[in-house]
């Protein structure tokens, strides 16, 4: 009779060990993390981090974030990006981040022209690689908990003329 019971423990054991390691020992983290662990993301969530727009991620739901990594940042101009940090309560810094991210979970092969979080539109082509208002995909399909973080060469902005969106410099 004690074997049936001690079969039942085992398994409850193993059950537990199981869902340990999916909580704690994922690959996946949630955004945050996931684009705070890449070096080249580290401009991106810097700002990210002091503006507050990462409180975005702790709500529900999955977001597409389009990443711009260092390199884009250091296309910026210092005088733009010092505006922008400076600015009170820093609204168009915050805009313009929540420009790079996407409702939804979408992998790189599924991006579409659509729009970003704040209803502006992005335009995605696929000619010579995916791009999304010109700028250029790299690295692609980093998943998170709540998401996907694509890294792209140009930080964009919604263009204030013509209602066209093209990347900034």
């Amino acid at each position: 009779m004690k074997q049936p019971i001690t079969v039942a423990l085992a398994g409850c054991a193993s059950v537990w060990l199981r869902l340990l390691e999916e909580v704690f020992m994922s690959d996946k983290f949630d955004l945050i993390e996931t684009i705070a662990r890449e070096e080249s993301f580290s401009t991106f969530s810097g700002i990210m981090e002091t503006s507050g727009a990462n409180e975005l991620f702790r709500g529900s739901g999955d977001f597409t974030v389009l990443a711009p990594t260092n390199d884009a940042f250091a296309k910026f101009s210092d005088e733009r990006m010092s505006k922008l940090v400076n600015e009170d309560k820093q609204i168009q810094l915050k805009t313009l981040l929540m420009y790079h991210i996407l409702p939804g979970k979408i992998m790189a092969t599924g991006l579409q022209t659509g729009k970003s979080v704040t209803g502006q539109e992005m335009m995605v082509t696929n000619i010579t690689g995916i791009r999304v208002n010109g700028s250029k995909l790299e690295a692609r399909n980093l998943e998170a908990t709540n998401g996907v973080v694509h890294a792209i060469d140009t930080v964009m902005a919604p263009s204030l003329h013509f209602g066209a969106p093209k990347p900034i410099v």
